[in-house]
């Protein structure tokens, strides 16, 4: 895997140096507000950056936590290593140990030093997704209740129209049945005056008044 710290420009902390073979600096505090880039400040960062420019460096081992990358690497022509760290894939601090052994344990360390770090990122980008999750069935529920919303009032609209044709309905069905019923009045009549005409024409004794 190609090495993520080439040529990159720290943006946090200055570079803090270890020389000699053991570990100093075991515990790193997690990252500060920045306060002079690195290219800057020279010392083991800008070393280390000189020799990946040169490719002078074997890539031996890589954690990534989060945001926080370390590195455990060894120089080409001699038994000196160096243990990086990064920081959103920009390098951040360097540790140079006289051989490989006392850099193993100082990567062990600072890689778990790095998963701790990570936590507080990862507790961020989870409650950010869940917000983020949150606020979508939020605004679906919303889209959704407008939608019900919507289809009450209609469901209403098209209630009250239909009891209003009910009722006008009604009210006509009455007034046909009064008028029916004049008219039903009205036949009887006349048909009782038709029998009584037609029994007349038809008496031989009946006669009109003079």
């Amino acid at each position: 895997m190609s090495l993520v710290l080439r040529r990159t420009v720290l943006t946090f902390v200055a570079a803090a140096s270890v020389a000699g073979a053991g570990l100093v600096h075991a515990q790193v505090s997690a990252p500060q507000a920045p306060a002079v880039s690195t290219a800057a400040s020279g010392g083991t960062v800008a070393e280390l950056q000189q020799l990946l420019a040169q490719k002078r460096l074997t890539e031996l081992r890589t954690t990534y936590n989060g945001d926080y990358g370390t590195s455990l690497l060894l120089v080409n022509e001699d038994t000196t290593a160096y243990v990086a760290l990064s920081y959103r894939k920009e390098l951040w601090r360097v540790y140079k140990f006289a051989s490989v052994a006392p850099a193993e344990g100082a990567y062990e360390t600072l890689a778990g030093q790095t998963r701790t770090w990570a936590e507080d990122d990862l507790r961020r980008a989870v409650t950010a997704g869940q917000k983020a999750q949150l606020e979508r069935e939020a605004q679906a529920a919303q889209q959704r209740a407008a939608s019900l919303s919507q289809e009450v009032r209609i469901m209403q609209a098209q209630r009250q129209k239909m009891l209003t044709e009910q009722q006008t309905m009604r009210q006509e069905t009455k007034a046909l049945d009064i008028e029916r019923r004049a008219y039903q009045t009205q036949v009887e009549s006349l048909q009782q005056q038709i029998r009584l005409l037609e029994k007349q024409l038809n008496d031989p004794h009946w006669s009109p008044a003079p």
